[in-house]
């Protein structure tokens, strides 16, 4: 990732309050992991560099071996391979340091001694599943359409005594007439800082403000009619934000493919090539429009390129597109490491790992000829050994891919499928392999239509890895989540989903927080009540870990008990962490609770706060979309006395988009959704592309 902190106002900022970096990413982003804690040993030369965020990172976590702070084409060269790295230089940002955090590792105390090692977080931790998949399973602004009554302008109250009313969502004529003309001036404005150009274009697309598309095209194409050049990321922004604008016409659709062909020099540095192919993907295309398409996409998978992150986009565009008929080439790619007979080049294991993850979006359990082929082709992806054995990326991909296609194949194909799974889960090379499997098994189960017993057999084998899952601290939560995604489609889940988890989460109020908050995030999926009380304590308890209380108030979001408002209330409003006021700002959206919105506004009013804390509010106002919040957050977007750093701007900015998308689930959780995130390392486009809120 490329920080976006170049300003001397924001390298000041940063000195002042490093949590913020996490949000301080181009595109107008957030670090979708665990908060900085990802120590440098846990990572594999191809996992993407965890943030520089609060103390750093410590060692080490996961299962994987020495350190790394770089790899792939972000940063500088790393040594080591496998699942081990040796030391490297580089990587995005600041390198990691020692201590800090509540990740744990060696540290001294006292006269030199060293305290006992601690278990640190690593990417096969359920957090960073969790957060690229959150968006669209807990579907925030349908969760707060359900909650408003009539047309959702119910009364609030504010000020001294009882605070009540629902969130009142931004009218179509707030958004007109009040949001979209400040962004278009930002989108035009010379020497605006690019952050906030870049936060302006992505808003409008989540609007869907089509007339913009002149702009966006120019800014992509880096054409201006006079003055200095756009940067690098106003032009990727532009190309992304032509996908997010869900505006399928052919002029842009064109055009797009135009962006993806060109292969200039002074692009070899920049994501516009891989954005523009994921805006393809996200736009669609049916009939001749697809063939076009897909024939420029393939175009590219069989030439040799020297951007190393087209291939993967093109190929998650291909995913994305859904259709059946990319299956054949697809296999054929996967069997012969080539994208067609005579291709120029072969392709590399991330690559054809992004190869299976197509298939599995595509979701079809085989072709014409072999109804099965793609089961089977996965199967062997798992399953072979020697020389033959598919690399680690590939086993990935593959045990996501088996429970997207899963509800698509019948009965006995399920029945195979299940099997490897079960035996993924139990005695997978690694562990992102075996949690990969758990998340598919609960995906197959949880899907529409499947049998009773069926869903019975993959519940019971969930419990198993439930209670007695190796290593404890990261198979055991990655089941809990899975039995949640079940139990929150069962009709009478008490029993066989809701107690188990309520007791795993009290058993292990001793243990590591990280893994009791996947209880919790558990119970609330499959909107337990009667873990209600204990989720209350955990968030009201100031001394315990922010990340698990968290995780209790998105819980509480979840489950949407009103005992839990007053608690959700306090801690939003008092607490000064950036994510725990996040969590809490989800938890009081998805209860469509107003009462914790003129708080939050005063807070931006009164310009006292560090820009710390206006960064997280104004985050947290966004998540919530109520309608009160539009004006504080133009004076900090649109601000031109200086009062605040660019980055504070950028991130209203980014709020004001989020308000204004009208869309249930944002579009890019499609890219996000059951995304192998081991694989995308080697890929900065795509790790990047998954930080944009």
């Amino acid at each position: 990732m490329r920080l976006i902190l170049t300003t001397i106002a924001s390298a000041a900022l940063l000195m002042a309050a490093p949590g913020l970096i996490s949000d301080a990413f181009a595109h107008g982003g957030a670090y979708r992991g665990p908060a900085g804690e990802v120590p440098p040993d846990s990572r594999e030369p191809s996992d993407p560099p965890p943030p520089p965020e609060g103390g750093g990172p410590t060692t080490p976590g996961g299962e994987t071996g020495g350190p790394s702070t770089g790899g792939g084409d972000i940063g500088g060269p790393s040594t080591g391979g496998g699942d081990s790295g040796g030391p490297s230089s580089g990587g995005g940002g600041t390198a990691p340091t020692s201590g800090g955090g509540g990740a744990g590792g060696p540290s001294t105390g006292g006269a030199g001694r060293p305290k006992t090692r601690k278990k640190s977080i690593g990417y096969e931790d359920w957090t960073f599943w969790w957060n690229f998949n959150k968006d669209d399973i807990l579907q925030l602004k349908s969760a707060i359409k359900r909650t408003q009554t009539g047309t959702g302008t119910a009364v609030h109250v504010f000020g001294k005594g009882k605070k009540t009313g629902k969130v009142k969502t931004a009218t179509d004529a707030a958004i007109q007439e009040e949001i979209v003309p400040a962004l278009r001036k930002m989108l035009t404005e010379k020497k605006l800082n690019f952050d906030i150009q870049s936060a302006a274009a992505l808003a409008l697309a989540k609007i869907g403000d089509t007339t913009v598309v002149p702009d966006l095209m120019n800014m992509a194409r880096n054409r201006r009619k006079e003055g200095a050049d756009y940067h690098n990321v106003v032009q990727e922004s532009a190309a992304l934000a032509i996908g997010l604008l869900q505006d399928d016409s052919d002029e842009n659709v064109e055009f797009l493919m135009e962006l993806v062909v060109d292969e200039r020099d002074e692009w070899n540095s920049s994501f516009v090539r891989p954005f523009a192919a994921i805006s393809l993907g996200l736009l669609g295309g049916e009939g001749g429009r697809y063939e076009t398409t897909y024939e420029m996409l393939m175009k590219i998978l069989a030439r040799k390129e020297n951007k190393q992150d087209i291939k993967p986009a093109c190929l998650v565009a291909i995913g994305l597109l859904g259709n059946e008929q990319a299956v054949p080439d697809l296999l054929f790619m996967l069997e012969n490491e080539k994208a067609k007979k005579g291709a120029k080049d072969d392709l590399n294991n991330i690559e054809l790992s992004f190869v299976v993850q197509a298939l599995g979006k595509i979701g079809r359990p085989g072709t014409d000829e072999d109804p099965s082929a793609v089961i089977d082709a996965l199967e062997k992806a798992l399953t072979a050994k020697g020389k033959k054995k598919a690399d680690k990326h590939v086993r990935r991909s593959a045990s996501i891919a088996l429970g997207q296609i899963a509800p698509q194949a019948d009965a006995k194909q399920q029945g195979a499928i299940i099997k490897m799974l079960k035996r993924t889960a139990k005695d997978g090379d690694d562990a992102s392999e075996r949690n990969f499997a758990m998340i598919a098994l609960g995906r197959l189960a949880a899907s529409e239509g499947i049998e009773a017993k069926t869903r019975d057999t993959i519940v019971g084998a969930l419990q198993h890895y439930l209670d007695k899952g190796k290593p404890s601290y990261l198979a055991q939560p990655f089941a809990g989540i899975a039995m949640g995604l079940v139990g929150r489609t069962m009709s009478s889940p008490e029993e066989a989903v809701r107690k188990p988890l309520r007791l795993k989460f009290a058993e292990s109020s001793k243990g590591d927080p990280r893994a009791r908050g996947a209880y919790a995030i558990a119970s609330g999926l499959v909107r337990d009540t009667l873990a209600v009380p204990e989720l209350i304590d955990v968030l009201n308890d100031r001394g315990a870990d922010k990340r698990l209380r968290g995780y209790a108030a998105v819980a509480l979001g979840m489950i949407g008990d009103g005992n839990a408002k007053e608690a959700i209330r306090a801690t939003l409003t008092d607490d000064n962490d950036r994510d725990l006021r996040k969590q809490t700002a989800i938890a009081a959206g998805l209860m469509g609770d107003a009462s914790v919105i003129g708080d939050l506004v005063e807070i931006l009013k009164s310009g006292e706060e560090s820009q710390y804390i206006l960064g997280s509010v104004a985050l947290s106002l966004g998540q919530i979309g109520d309608e009160r919040a539009i004006a504080p957050l133009l004076a900090i977007a649109t601000d031109s006395e200086k009062k605040y750093p660019d980055i504070t701007r950028a991130l209203a900015t980014v709020a004001l988009g989020q308000i204004g998308d009208r869309r249930d689930v944002p579009v890019l959780s499609r890219v996000a959704r059951d995304i192998n995130f081991r694989a995308i390392g080697r890929v900065p486009s795509l790790t990047e592309l998954l930080t944009i809120l």
